[in-house]
C-alpha cells in the first residue's frame, strides 16, 4: 500500500463527527444545502471496509464493526465537504497533484486490492483521504504560522482536522440520527442514536442478512 495512501487511511480514521439532527429521508447527512445520500454512503462504506480490512490484516488489528465503519464513512464524506469550503475561504485549496494517486500508486493499489470489484471506489477513497490531509495541514499552517516539516506534520494535520470539525456547526451539518453521534461531545451517544431506530440501521444485527454494501467482512 502506498505510503501517502496509508497516511490517508489514518486521516480518514482520525476525523471525528460533531453533529446530528433531522435530515431528509434517504439522506445520511446534510451540509448546508448539500445532501449526502444513503446510496453514496453505502458505496463509500464498502470501499472503506476494504481499506479497513487491509489495514487490520497488515497491523494484526481487529476489524472495526460495520457500525463503526459507517460512522467513519459518513464522517469522511461530511468532513470533505466542509474542508473544501474552508480551504476555499482561506485560500488554501490544494492542487490535484497534491492528493491524486500517481500512476505508480494506482498500480500498487490495484495489486493490493486485486480481487476487489470496487477498485475505482477504493482509489477514490484514497484520494479523498489525501485531499483531507492536504487541506488539514494547509489550514493549520495558516492558522499557526508554522511551515510543515517531517517533525510537525502530524501535529499540523491534527490541528487542521480540529478546525474542520469545529466548522461543522457553521456549515449547518446534520447527520441522520441512526449514527448515534452528538454535536456536543463529538462522541457516540448510543449504538443507534435514537430509541426509535433499530440496530439493523447500522448493520449491528444479523450482518449476514444485510446487503453486501452494508457489511464489512
Amino acid at each position: 500500500m502506498p505510503t501517502r495512501a496509508r497516511a490517508a487511511v489514518l486521516v480518514l480514521a482520525g476525523l471525528t463527527l460533531a453533529a446530528c439532527g433531522n435530515v431528509h429521508p434517504g439522506a445520511a447527512a446534510v451540509v448546508d444545502d448539500q445532501t449526502i445520500s444513503m446510496k453514496t454512503l453505502d458505496t463509500t462504506a464498502e470501499a472503506y471496509c476494504a481499506l479497513a480490512l487491509a489495514s487490520a490484516t497488515s497491523q494484526g488489528a481487529t476489524l472495526p464493526s460495520n457500525a463503526e465503519v459507517r460512522r467513519q464513512t459518513v464522517t469522511t464524506l461530511v468532513s470533505l465537504v466542509v474542508a473544501r469550503k474552508l480551504a476555499k475561504e482561506e485560500g488554501v485549496t490544494p492542487k490535484p497533484a497534491e492528493y491524486e494517486l500517481t500512476a505508480d500508486q494506482e498500480d500498487q493499489v490495484a495489486k493490493s486490492f486485486s480481487k476487489a470489484k470496487n477498485l475505482d471506489e477504493i482509489k477514490k477513497l484514497f484520494e479523498q483521504g489525501q485531499e483531507l490531509s492536504s487541506i488539514a495541514v494547509a489550514l493549520a499552517e495558516k492558522s499557526t504560522g508554522q511551515a510543515r516539516t517531517q517533525e510537525n506534520i502530524s501535529q499540523l494535520a491534527a490541528a487542521g482536522q480540529a478546525e474542520i470539525t469545529k466548522a461543522f456547526k457553521d456549515n449547518d451539518v446534520e447527520f441522520a440520527p441512526r449514527f448515534g453521534l452528538s454535536n456536543k461531545t463529538a462522541k457516540t451517544i448510543a449504538s443507534t442514536g435514537s430509541l426509535s431506530v433499530a440496530p439493523t440501521d447500522l448493520g449491528e444485527d444479523k450482518p449476514d442478512e444485510l446487503p453486501k454494501a452494508q457489511r464489512c467482512d
